[in-house]
């Protein structure tokens, strides 16, 4: 999809409904919704469909007066979104009194000389709607009365919305090269996102859980568009959930989180380098292996290494590749968000690893790369049997799946599976790619009966 179509900003007051109407333009729950106030905090933006037309929907934080630096923030993002937007949709709740905030907010946008719709939001709860003339007192002289949960009145608004803003048909381009950004809490990701976007993005901050939506954000690397998301810090499982302010918001945010590892094509495992890799680090890390995902190791905040010589990286990188074997073919690389270290080589090993989850042996060069390979280390016996590999056919890419048909499949030992993928990384360039094989018998299942 190209990133020149439209952009619509969606305003209003913490809990207006912004993040409901997101998750419906957008088809998705993309969007955390919650009745407790600035659940949003970072800027949402997806890709909304309409009929033929397309066009980018920010789901913004709700504005507020900036009493603490994270609303702050929030706040200076939510400005820098309407300076890229083309028309703007102002929500208000019609179940609840104007206030002085609505007042300023309304004031800001009518200086922004955009197109501004204003939508009075809720108005399937009748029995609590204030009076319609109330919000004229904001000056806007056309008003939709919506109910974002369940669509009233959406079709009509985002319909007038679509007639002033740029008519542009999504240009066929290559899909974008779909990045997650993972890792424990305050390990860097909003950092790292801002610095590779040389914007800001995302807020960054100490406080641990300020991202807590999976934020999508379109970038370019070497003319390859990728759409990186910036995940929620994940907690150990027993941590998240527990009674108190912010943990149903936590809990939902780790279940985006996985389902952002899910829809991604590479993920970027970040582990702290100021601090001791830790068990939470390592379970981010296995949860990648068992997804069988893409992976890179990025290892942040390594200007915060006091006293570093030409050795420091070198016994860091041993230390962590003695406790990271089950997923020793990730790739590691040393970053710094603060002074740009190796940035440009993280997006150069983005795209690289991408393109080898494409590879793929013809079935002849396959079956040629098995024989050598058993000619040096053949399956191991099991009790009174032994596997005799009979050939292999790759089965699948994004990543290389290959199947091997062979007597025994399920005496198959895990040490010759080992085997045969290091010889694959040792022959191809496989880095940050993990490698599926899978062994069946050669025989069918009605001649097995037989």
């Amino acid at each position: 999809m190209s990133t020149k179509i439209p952009q619509i900003l969606l305003v209003g007051l913490p809990n207006s409904g912004k993040s409901t109407l997101f998750n419906r333009l957008t088809h998705s729950s993309a969007a955390i919704t919650s009745e407790q106030p600035n659940t949003t905090r970072d800027t949402n933006k997806a890709v909304a469909r309409f009929g033929e037309r397309a066009f980018w929907v920010v789901d913004s934080a709700g504005f507020t007066r900036p009493n603490e630096p994270i609303i702050a923030e929030a706040m200076q993002l939510l400005l820098h979104e309407l300076k890229k937007s083309q028309a703007v949709i102002f929500l208000v709740d019609g179940t609840t009194s104007l206030t002085q905030t609505d007042r300023e907010l309304a004031k800001q946008l009518h200086k922004s000389e955009l197109p501004v719709f204003f939508a009075i939001n809720k108005v399937d709860r009748t029995k609590l709607l204030q009076p319609s003339k109330d919000f004229t007192k904001l000056g806007f002289k056309q008003s939709y009365a919506i109910a974002a949960l369940d669509g009233r009145g959406v079709d009509e608004l985002i319909t007038d919305v679509l007639e002033v803003v740029p008519v542009a048909k999504p240009t066929k381009t290559k899909d974008p090269i779909r990045v997650a950004l993972l890792g424990r809490p305050n390990v860097g990701k909003s950092s790292l996102l801002n610095a590779l976007a040389g914007e800001k993005l995302a807020i960054e901050s100490e406080t641990a859980h300020t991202t807590r939506d999976t934020n999508r954000f379109a970038l370019n690397f070497f003319g390859r568009e990728i759409e990186v998301i910036d995940t929620a810090g994940l907690r150990r499982p027993g941590k998240i959930g527990r009674k108190g302010v912010g943990s149903e918001i936590e809990f939902y945010s780790s279940v985006r989180t996985k389902k952002a590892v899910e829809s991604a094509d590479i993920c970027l495992a970040l582990v702290d380098g100021s601090e001791p890799l830790t068990a939470q680090d390592q379970r981010i890390l296995g949860l990648l292996k068992d997804e069988h995902k893409a992976c890179i190791v990025v290892v942040t905040k390594w200007d915060n290494i006091e006293d570093k010589d030409s050795h420091t990286m070198a016994a860091y990188s041993e230390a962590l590749r003695s406790k990271l074997q089950y997923i020793y073919w990730a790739p590691l690389i040393f970053t710094s968000a603060k002074t740009g270290q190796n940035l440009e080589d993280l997006k150069k090993l983005i795209v690289d690893v991408y393109a080898r989850l494409d590879f793929s042996l013809p079935t002849a060069k396959l079956n040629r790369f098995i024989e050598d390979a058993n000619a040096i280390n053949p399956p191991s016996a099991v009790k009174t049997r032994r596997p005799k590999v009979n050939y292999a056919t790759q089965t699948g890419t994004r990543p290389p799946k290959f199947t091997i048909f062979c007597t025994h499949p399920n005496q198959m030992h895990w040490s010759y599976t080992r085997f045969l993928q290091n010889r694959l990384r040792e022959n191809y360039e496989l880095s940050g790619v993990p490698i599926i094989i899978e062994y069946r018998s050669k025989y069918s299942e009605e001649n097995r009966r037989n």
